[in-house]
């Protein structure tokens, strides 16, 4: 795959992803004989699993190969390494994404029905009188099985690296497993935390394995970055990283249902203590907070709820304060890309598209 030292990072993300989902199909189709273990579902599941892998932006993907070739790597030199774990992350992060649907009981991802709800529409299709309720509990426990195969399919293609790579990709999802638990405690428990508490289990839940993960992997596969040239790397994407999160929160009260895969306020449905929800609790009235309390994890919340949020967030100085801790991320991601871009032997095409994916984190809309 050839890149142009002009593109975008967005650019280059949909370049990344035809290659990347390339190998996810090959992926499931030297499974496809493994599957027929599941009777009378195993080759919907396989078409309904790789249809899930590649509805996504890829970005984990794209991302590996920027940090393959940072440090000087030649593209055909490692195109088939970075091509599986490009493949193996978006595998994992499939995996993840089913679970996490599961647990915040949520019906959209990337503007389809979730994994398990797609499950239990086949269910209900194959046996009509099998009934709502026990329909969607076996599809949940199903739903879990199937983010388990992502797991282990992914890990067909990342022991094909190296055992440092597969090493850090095994550590670093941990992290994002314990980060998980730390975000369903915090949405459990009664009190609501500190901005600086969310945004530190933001830097293990998102940042790390979003943008610091690929990047990382990808250039400790090019056996030419020391340490200290992968510790500013590490920088440039938890600073980046928190701000992806950040504006996936804003872009939940804010943005476009139909670019943004899922419904307006489901945040606020499902009770999640964003910042946005956090810097708010100081600035209501008492009449104002009492309907604030009457929203918040409710299954009613309706439109003009959700208006009456966004005006509240904006007249408060709520999103004014959010922005300001976006930039102030922004601004480490720029140090460090400006300290790395000083590197010696680092490839300019590359820099360039780091610099357009702190472009692109800064405005996305989706």
């Amino acid at each position: 795959m050839n890149s142009s030292s002009c593109a975008s990072f967005p650019e280059f993300a949909a370049l990344t992803k035809k290659s990347i989902s390339g190998r996810i199909a090959a992926i499931f189709r030297e499974n496809r004989a493994m599957f027929a273990n599941l009777p009378d579902m195993g080759d919907w599941l396989v078409a309904e699993m790789e249809d899930f892998a590649g509805s996504g932006k890829m970005l984990r993907g794209a991302l590996a190969f920027v940090g393959s070739r940072l440090f000087g790597g030649a593209e055909k030199e490692a195109e088939t390494e970075t091509i599986s774990l490009a493949a193996g992350l978006e595998l994992l992060q499939a995996g993840l994404l089913v679970h996490d649907d599961i647990m915040d009981h949520d019906e959209r991802r990337r503007g389809k029905p979730t994994c398990h709800l797609r499950i239990k529409s086949k269910i209900l299709e194959k046996n009509p009188n099998f009934g709502e309720t026990p329909a969607l509990e076996m599809a949940e426990a199903q739903g879990i099985c199937v983010g388990d195969l992502f797991f282990f399919i992914a890990w067909q293609e990342i022991t094909k690296l190296s055992a440092q790579v597969s090493s850090l990709v095994a550590r670093e999802h941990a992290i994002v497993t314990l980060a998980q638990m730390r975000d369903v405690a915090m949405g459990y428990d009664r009190q609501f935390p500190t901005i600086d508490e969310v945004i530190d289990m933001y830097r293990h839940k998102t940042a790390r394995y979003t943008v610091v993960l690929p990047l990382f992997a990808g250039a400790s596969m090019s056996r030419r970055a020391d340490a200290d040239s992968l510790s500013l790397l590490e920088a440039f994407g938890e600073a980046l990283g928190i701000v992806f999160q950040l504006q996936d929160d804003r872009l939940g009260l804010f943005g476009n249902e139909q670019c943004i895969g899922k419904a307006l306020g489901s945040d606020m449905k499902e009770g999640k203590k964003t910042p946005y929800i956090l810097a708010l609790q100081n600035r209501m009235s008492h009449e104002e907070r009492t309907r604030f309390y009457s929203i918040y994890k409710s299954p009613d919340i309706d439109a003009d709820d959700i208006e009456w949020l966004r005006n509240l967030i904006l007249t408060k100085g709520v999103d004014a304060s959010i922005e300001a801790i976006i930039q102030e991320h922004l601004s480490k991601a720029r140090s460090a890309l400006a300290a790395i871009s000083g590197l010696q032997g680092v490839r300019a095409d590359s820099i360039h598209l780091l610099e357009s994916f702190i472009d692109y984190s800064g405005w996305r809309k989706y």
